[in-house]
């Protein structure tokens, strides 16, 4: 009876997230997965067999885009738009597909994460861009295809703010 309790114990101690990323991984996107011993998994350095894909080059102010994590089949996840160098989520997300949720990191579903582990594959998102958008945004993701094997920062292309809609000295 005692190694079966031991052994729910460990086993518990490497489900990591099953449910969506940690409020932790807002900024940095990494994921915070232990192995049983308590080390903690590090990202894969190869390169990623995800990839970001948005529908347009190009976004307004208020707009909706389709976002896609497109690959193998993964488990977790966590989605952000941001400004080109910064850490802060941009825009919200809506409509979340089976599998998947919108979570709050700075301000209401500002982020994409899955809602358990089971196997998700080219998933679309849709994002909408803030009303006072003033400059472009990438999309980057942390894409975990099992809890210790993930990639951080799968990048979209830049996603340019539509002209007449950028203001002098806020480009980023």
């Amino acid at each position: 009876m005692f190694v079966v309790v031991v052994l729910v114990g460990a086993l518990s101690l490497c489900s990591a997230y099953p449910n969506g990323a940690p409020k932790e991984a807002c900024v940095t996107m990494m994921p915070g997965h232990k192995y049983a011993n308590l080390t903690t998994v590090h990202p894969m350095t190869t390169a990623s067999p995800y990839q970001i894909m948005v529908a347009s080059n190009q976004y307004s102010p208020g707009a909706t885009l389709k976002v896609q994590i497109v690959g193998p089949q993964f488990e977790g996840f966590l989605l952000q738009a941001r400004h080109n160098g910064n850490t802060g989520p941009v825009g919200s997300f809506s409509n979340p597909p089976t599998n998947t949720k919108a979570v709050t990191c700075t301000s209401g579903s500002d982020s994409m994460t899955h809602a358990n582990p089971n196997a998700k594959q080219n998933i679309t998102l849709t994002w909408t861009a803030p009303t006072d958008a003033r400059a472009d945004v990438m999309f980057i993701a942390t894409v975990a295809q099992v809890k210790n094997v993930f990639w951080l920062n799968n990048k979209s292309p830049m996603v340019t703010l539509a002209q007449g809609h950028q203001k002098e000295g806020n480009h980023v």
